[in-house]
């Protein structure tokens, strides 16, 4: 085991939204619910925005990440096999990363924290849901096991057909359903 170049100094959770879907709430209680499978075929949405701080730091070079997520079981015209969630989610974090002095060795700076970054807030989001769905009547929920290789920028060159596209995933609409 290795310490990871990138380490994260701080994490905050600058909003926290987790309601019940009545409309797609089973109607018989569970008795045996499955959290790792809530979220199957479901489309979670999700938008990460990194930046350099000017900030000097012994340790390397820090960033400001930030990571929004968002579960409002809109009908996805593009997929054939969607599958709805008892919860609705809206989440959004900030944090402070550095990645150490000399992790250039180990590939592109850019991409490391693109990749990397995320990750360590995803584990902090999962952690989250888990803990606030354990009360509510679908139970304890269990975001899926992910990767962000897809932020890296030759990825992210390759899905836009172009070069020079910053390490963000498209914007994700903000709606809300209407409180019955």
């Amino acid at each position: 085991m290795k310490i990871s170049p990138l380490q994260l100094v701080h994490l905050s959770f600058r909003k926290i939204s987790v309601e019940v879907d009545a409309e797609h709430l089973p109607s018989e209680p569970q008795t045996e619910v499955d959290e790792h499978s809530l979220f199957d075929g479901v489309v979670i949405k999700s938008q990460v925005s990194r930046t350099p701080l000017p900030d000097e730091d012994a340790r390397g070079a820090p960033y400001f990440l930030t990571f929004s997520l968002v579960l409002d079981n809109e009908p996805d015209p593009a997929s054939t096999r969607q599958k709805f969630s008892p919860y609705l989610l809206d989440i959004e974090v900030g944090a402070v990363v550095v990645l150490r002095n000399g992790a250039e060795k180990l590939g592109d700076p850019e991409d490391l924290v693109a990749v990397n970054g995320p990750a360590l807030i995803w584990g902090a989001i999962r952690e989250q849901v888990a803990a606030l769905t354990a009360r509510m009547p679908a139970g304890t929920a269990l975001l899926p096991s992910v990767n962000f290789h897809d932020l890296k920028k030759g990825a992210l060159e390759a899905a836009s057909g172009h070069s020079g596209v910053p390490a963000v995933m498209p914007a994700t609409k903000r709606a809300r359903r209407p409180k019955s």
